[in-house]
């Protein structure tokens, strides 16, 4: 089967990303093996990937499987000299079948990097996380950066199990890793999968959202192995990295949805009212750090106008959409969608309380919001809740450090120079402290530290410190009550009350409505 090429095993080949991934292998002067695994129960394959498997089946071995079952991770493994790790169950699917998704996104990379490591740990793990891992951001903490907390949004099972699955790679060992966080994408299915669920209206108005698109990802892929090959990526390996599409790819949720239906002719206000979208609880920020994979891998080649001009093409059709009325296009495509268990209205008719509060900050608030887009504070346009802001200074990254998040500790310095003492200031600053009485200077070895509650654990001062990472017997959404959390822990307080109340702090939002959470503690 190798016959003295790479081997590239891909995961998640008929997704947006991974598609993407696979074409792009495919035209590298390496001439590498791909193996792929299919899931299962994909009924019907992307017309785009049928073509690839089609006219390079020389090129790649693909089989029906499921990264949940051990047994089929070690038969994509064999042989094989990367692991690129695409696969995850995302919304909407994550928000209808959270079992699905506990299997998908946690078992599956536990298996993977499980076999990586019984079969003599040579594989190089690439790990694709996920920007909603950082929850909730929003003015005036815009910016974000690795190191950052990870914080689940409230009933994100999507972002729940990401989060507990990059943990495991970062923990479980593997020689050879890197994790991938990886940011909004453009990608060309994105009209067909908003248009089917109550998800378009998960778009909070003022997140701050830095986009790539779905090439560049596969650009990106494709470079980390070339350029791995060549002896390039000194000093790049066992990290985490944001992916980001850089500043001409920063924008909001409502410069997003405003550019995509300016293909109709008109812009998001003549389509959407105001008090359609959620104000709070997604996910998205831009990313400080977005240059340093960047550096490394040199991946961009499109960016957020780009990508709607390509989109114009592709679908020309939507062109037609001129000559409607945008009032009955609302009628006809978006308001059918309030009927959808996944919006927000849905929610308002039907009594969702705990959606509603999650999302909105309760009934009172989302009444507050009305339906005239004057009255409606847009971030892009430099208004806020309490006055305005210079949006352009805010989007300049030469003006971002202040707006930055405290991590606890002298940044400054190397994680190796850390001393006891600065991590015992760090285990405070997250509510708890360090119980090792010395550190190696080894940011991988695990040390032992005590959260808030007691509970005592294992983990890496790079997992806590870069990983953003706390005690996960309580830091972890099972259930979610981070405002319990930023109550007596600083390091969530700064960006948890950006959007949150005091008289919050006691809010619970369980792991299922009305099922045990069993399935997170396997």
């Amino acid at each position: 089967m190798k016959e003295g090429k790479n081997v590239i095993a891909l995961t998640g080949v008929t997704g947006a990303m991974g598609g993407e991934v696979l074409s792009s292998l495919l035209q590298s002067p390496e001439d590498f093996y791909i193996k792929c695994i299919v899931y299962e129960e994909e009924k019907k394959l992307p017309s785009f990937v049928k073509k690839l498997f089609k006219k390079h089946s020389d090129r790649i071995y693909r089989f029906r499987g499921n990264i949940a079952r051990y047994e089929d991770c070690i038969k994509l493994l064999e042989d094989a000299d990367y692991l690129l790790h695409c696969a995850a169950l995302i919304p909407p699917k994550s928000d209808h079948n959270p079992k699905s998704t506990y299997l998908s996104n946690y078992v599956g990379t536990k298996n993977l990097a499980d076999a990586v490591i019984e079969g003599g740990n040579t594989v190089s793990f690439v790990h694709i996380a996920t920007v909603a891992m950082y929850g909730n951001r929003s003015y005036p903490h815009v910016w974000g950066r690795v190191g950052d907390p990870v914080i689940s949004s409230d009933y994100d099972f999507y972002s729940a199990y990401k989060l507990k699955a990059e943990r495991y790679v970062l923990e479980c060992g593997l020689k050879k890793f890197v994790s991938l966080r990886q940011t909004a994408v453009l990608h060309k299915y994105m009209f067909a999968n908003n248009l089917k669920d109550g998800l378009m209206f998960h778009t909070s108005w003022n997140c701050p959202l830095e986009w790539v698109t779905d090439v560049d990802s596969g650009i990106m892929c494709k470079n980390l192995v070339e350029k791995d090959l060549k002896g390039e990526l000194c000093g790049f390996w066992n990290a985490i990295y944001n992916i980001g599409g850089g500043s001409a790819c920063r924008v909001t949720g409502f410069e997003t949805l405003d550019a995509g239906f300016a293909m109709m002719g008109s812009g998001a206000k003549k389509f959407f009212k105001p008090n359609w979208n959620i104000t709070r609880n997604f996910h998205g920020v831009w990313f400080y750090d977005s240059d340093v994979l960047d550096n490394f891998l040199n991946y961009r080649s499109e960016d957020f106008k780009t990508f709607w001009q390509r989109m114009s093409k592709k679908y020309s059709y939507f062109k037609l959409a001129k000559i409607v009325p945008p009032s009955l296009i609302s009628k006809l495509v978006f308001k059918r969608l309030f009927k959808n268990t996944n919006a927000p209205m849905y929610w308002v008719k039907h009594g969702k309380e705990g959606r509603i509060k999650a999302f909105f900050g309760g009934r009172d608030k989302f009444e507050a919001i009305g339906t005239d887009w004057n009255a409606f504070p847009l971030l892009c346009e430099g208004k806020t809740p309490d006055g305005t802001v210079d949006y352009q200074k805010l989007k300049d990254i030469n003006f971002a450090r202040e707006r930055l998040l405290n991590h606890g500790y002298d940044e400054s310095k190397k994680l190796e120079e850390l001393t006891v003492a600065d991590l015992d200031g760090a285990a405070k600053f997250r509510g708890g402290k360090l119980l090792s009485s010395s550190y190696s200077s080894d940011p991988y070895e695990k040390l032992d530290w005590q959260c808030r509650e007691g509970h005592t654990f294992k983990s890496s001062v790079y997992t806590v410190l870069k990983g953003g990472y706390w005690c996960p017997h309580c830091c972890e959404p099972k259930p979610w009550r981070y405002g319990s959390l930023a109550k007596d822990i600083p390091f969530y307080a700064q960006v948890y009350y950006d959007t949150h109340t005091k008289d919050e702090e006691n809010d619970v939002y369980p792991l299922f409505e009305g099922e045990d959470d069993f399935i997170i503690e396997q």
